[in-house]
């Protein structure tokens, strides 16, 4: 294997220094060093604290992150007997670690020259390296349970825990009951809307839990529960898994862009609303052709097209798929669905726009690419011919601005 490729990449990847030091670290000692960049070429560890370092932990059998000076972090990855030091970076966001090492103050230049990296990528990097090398493969889980200290994460938690659930028995302020919560999923998962009405008027003492410490975040937060649990209850009556998911995808994007929380929480109920009338239209569907109970290779046939709506689907391609023959296939549709696939694939692409017509921001060319139609007047020709209205037309009707 090319070491010095593999040790490069990673230090022109993370734009840090990369050296291959020997175990144990005694003087005089010789070193490997990896690093393109001129404006840095020192890593900031004395090799005497770095050694002292290393005779306190031995020699490690999966990588180890450490902090320094609660700013810089570092990584020692085993390599058969020798240690790939990588480091310093600064992470986007926060992250506590087991190791820290206190050094006298670094310098602000060298601080600012230190490059930003998000842990994913430098964790990438680092198993990159160590499962090269190693018998036994490590994933990110593992290297975040020996490198993060979990025993006093769980701690903290638990005193949390323990004041949260004792400030709110002194108070009185019991969470909303979990009846309340079944009655609402369940007529979602039934298509009842006039149930989920009633389920969401129900007037209760109990409270929702809070999410976030800031008021904003709380309602956001709390909306995105809401959705994931009701994109969950409209898959268990029915709803294909990839109609459910492109839902709560564009629901939870839209919940982010809102800053009134009081907004939020009429939103998100029309968004159950909305999930609760596509199973509602599903259970009309069955309801109309006379079905109890449909057949599972068209149940296939109808995921494969929705898991592929932003393509050109050739008929061809979804029988390949379940090995089944082209033309059974397409005669198997047309007697279950009374239509063709080709006729079903451009339905869906026609209510997968009025989707984001009605819920996104993107352009009728956008659309148009994304669905796999030839051209954007291609889009509107069809559209029109199923809506009766123009793309335009539906956009300013039924379009998210209005009904925010």
């Amino acid at each position: 294997m090319n070491q010095q490729y593999l040790f490069r990449h990673i230090s022109n990847h993370l734009h840090t220094i990369v050296k291959l030091l020997p175990f144990p670290l005694e003087p005089p000692f010789k070193e490997q060093t990896f690093c393109s960049r001129r404006d840095f070429q020192d890593n900031g560890l004395p090799s005497e604290v770095l050694g002292s370092f290393l005779q306190k932990l031995g020699f490690p059998t999966c990588p180890v992150l450490f902090c320094v000076n609660h700013s810089l972090f570092y990584a020692l990855v085993p390599i058969r007997k020798k240690l790939l030091l990588t480091g310093p970076v600064r992470f986007d966001s926060d992250l506590l670690l087991k190791e820290q090492i206190a050094l006298p103050a670094f310098s602000k230049d060298f601080e600012k020259a230190a490059p930003i990296c998000s842990f994913s990528d430098f964790a990438m990097d680092l198993l990159l390296a160590h499962n090269l090398f190693s018998k036994k493969s490590l994933s990110l889980d593992d290297l975040i349970q020996y490198n993060c200290p979990e025993r006093q994460l769980l701690n903290e938690l638990a005193k949390t825990y323990s004041l949260a659930l004792f400030e709110n028995q002194e108070h009185g302020r019991p969470h909303n009951p979990y009846d309340q919560e079944v009655r609402e999923f369940t007529s979602i998962q039934e298509g009842n809307l006039g149930l989920l009405k009633q389920s969401l008027d129900e007037d209760y003492i109990g409270q929702i839990g809070t999410l976030a410490k800031d008021e904003l975040r709380h309602m956001k937060n709390w909306g995105i529960v809401i959705v994931t649990l009701a994109s969950r209850a409209a898959i268990r009556g029915g709803l294909l898994p990839e109609i459910a998911f492109s839902m709560s995808d564009i629901f939870i994007q839209k919940l982010e862009e809102l800053s009134d929380p009081v907004l939020i929480r009429t939103v998100v109920h029309q968004y159950e609303y909305q999930y609760a009338q596509a199973v509602a239209d599903l259970n009309s569907r069955r309801r109309a052709d006379g079905r109890k109970k449909e057949n599972p290779r068209i149940n296939q046939c109808k995921d494969y097209i929705f898991r592929h709506l932003h393509e050109k689907i050739r008929i061809q391609d979804i029988a390949r798929n379940l090995y089944l023959n082209a033309n059974y296939l397409s005669d198997l549709f047309k007697q279950s669905e009374g239509m063709t696939i080709t006729q079903f694939i451009l339905g869906e692409k026609i209510n997968l726009t009025k989707n984001l017509l009605t819920y996104s921001a993107y352009s009728y060319s956008e659309i148009a690419a994304y669905l796999g139609f030839s051209s954007q007047s291609h889009l509107g020709k069809e559209f029109k011919k199923q809506t009766g209205m123009t793309l335009r037309e539906y956009r300013v009707h039924y379009g998210v601005k209005k009904f925010f």
